[in-house]
């Protein structure tokens, strides 16, 4: 029996005859062996990888027999649930790419969006959270820590700020949602982007009625 390791590092066996054991085996350190069998058949097929699948042997409900080969009916519904595992890994590769596609576009993208501020406005005053109802209609700046992000449509984003002395909604649109979604799906969770030592918001204040 030979054992050979991918370059991912998972176990093929590759062998004319495979042995499971309910009761000695181990899906983990098994190799397949009557010294080492695997626990369970399905783990014996993937292990192995793709058809023709080899012969499997596993534990002898007869007196005085050790082995037995595996029941047809059993192997063919265990090839189809390797079978299942193989697409859907695939499927999951597939995503992954995707995925990777989708973000580094929005990147570059990010990329594009100049974000300037406006010297026909006034100029913001330095403020924490908890002191902006002092400053209702005024044009402040505010430092912290992103706590949440919800995204309505393409061009509207709502997010709580926090800074230590309270948190406080922000509402972004157009350019401003493009440059600081594409950064949030780069990242790939809030866990993550949240730990971004500040963010900085410049804004007028205004207060929602309850």
């Amino acid at each position: 029996y030979k054992l050979q390791v991918t370059q991912n590092s998972a176990a093929r066996v590759l062998s004319h005859e495979l042995y499971v054991s309910d009761r000695e085996g181990d899906d983990s350190a098994g190799t397949g062996t009557k010294e080492k069998p695997f626990k369970t058949a399905l783990q014996a097929l993937t292990a192995f990888g793709k058809e023709p699948f080899p012969t499997i042997y596993v534990d002898s409900q007869k007196e005085g027999e050790r082995w037995d080969v595996i029941s047809n009916t059993q192997l063919k519904n265990l090839k189809k649930l390797c079978q299942r595992g193989q697409v859907k890994n695939e499927t999951a590769a597939q995503k992954e790419i995707e995925d990777a596609l989708r973000r580094e576009k929005n990147l570059e993208e990010a990329r594009k969006v100049v974000i300037k501020l406006d010297p026909s406005l006034p100029e913001p005053k330095l403020v924490k959270i908890r002191d902006t109802e002092a400053h209702r209609g005024e044009r402040v700046k505010i430092f912290g820590w992103i706590h949440r992000l919800r995204r309505q449509g393409k061009n509207l984003m709502f997010v709580i700020l926090r800074d230590g002395t309270g948190f406080l909604q922000c509402v972004l649109s157009d350019e401003l949602v493009k440059s600081l979604m594409a950064l949030y799906n780069n990242f790939l969770s809030i866990d993550v982007f949240s730990n971004i030592d500040n963010v900085q918001f410049f804004s007028t204040m205004h207060f929602l009625c309850e």
